[in-house]
């Protein structure tokens, strides 16, 4: 008996010491990605993005949260060149979400009148003005509607249980239905259960589980909770946010090099000048 209690306790120790360094070397993979930046320069940026070349699209999935998040996605997304490199691209909603569904339906319907009128060139769709002509969005897999983490105004001691019974029925969702190459989030809580499902299964290595963080365009001066959260963690590998005062914050001060300034909403002229 004693000797069996001893193979289980070297099995046990030898398994934690595996899953540790397994851990230890993930988060500093992505710790290096962050740095190079390599994410932003391979998918948004129309200033430093060149053309990947790819045996076979990326499998993408993006979670859009009500209100407006869901707006800041689509703007997002309509901002990616060769979006047929990261096709077909499949949505998680939360359950109670129908805004969401809604206007992701309706950017659609225009984008497909604009192109069976011919009336591309001269016509711009209203989600992505900022961006190109004609508009457009990556193809569209499948919506999937999950419960949400935390609703919105929710106290944070009862969204720890809301956010676990997320976590077990995304699960399925992310380690078997969809195995992400990629998933881009940008703050509402129905992601962080989503992420740490995507980090998980780039740990065990059923998909490549990379997280892009675009942080809310209303985010200043601080970041979200989603965000706090997810930088703590250190598991996303592109972390993006719109304006340079959120480099000076607390939270992520001393590691500015590992933060992307996205240029996508209204130019920043005064830091972008400076960065030329």
């Amino acid at each position: 008996e004693s000797a069996t209690m001893e193979r289980f306790f070297i099995a046990i120790t030898s398994f934690v010491i595996i899953v540790a360094v397994r851990v230890i070397l993930v988060l500093r993979q992505i710790k290096s990605s962050r740095r190079n930046k390599r994410s932003y320069n391979m998918i948004m940026s129309r200033k430093y993005g060149q053309r990947t070349i790819r045996k076979q699209p990326i499998k993408t999935l993006v979670v859009l949260g009500s209100g407006g998040h869901t707006t800041e996605m689509l703007h997002l997304l309509c901002s990616i060149k060769n979006q047929n490199d990261f096709s077909p691209i499949n949505y998680i909603v939360a359950e109670t979400d129908a805004t969401s569904i809604r206007r992701l339906e309706s950017l659609r319907s225009e984008i497909s009148k604009m192109t069976n009128d011919n009336h591309s060139s001269g016509h711009v769709c209203r989600i992505a003005s900022h961006y190109i002509h004609p508009v457009n969005l990556p193809p569209q897999a499948c919506v999937y509607k999950i419960p949400r983490a935390r609703e919105v105004g929710q106290s944070y001691l009862s969204s720890i249980f809301t956010t676990l019974y997320s976590m077990f029925y995304t699960a399925r969702l992310v380690l078997l239905t969809t195995r992400p190459d990629l998933l881009i989030i940008n703050g509402p809580g129905t992601c962080l259960p989503i992420a740490l499902w995507c980090f998980f299964s780039r740990l065990l290595g059923v998909s490549c589980g990379n997280i892009i963080f675009v942080e809310s365009f209303c985010r200043v001066q601080s970041l979200s909770l989603t965000g706090k959260v997810l930088w703590k963690l250190g598991i996303v590998d592109l972390f993006l946010v719109h304006w340079p005062e959120l480099l000076k914050n607390k939270d992520v001060r001393g590691h500015e090099e590992e933060i992307v300034v996205l240029d996508a909403f209204i130019r920043h002229d005064d830091y972008f000048k400076n960065k030329t």
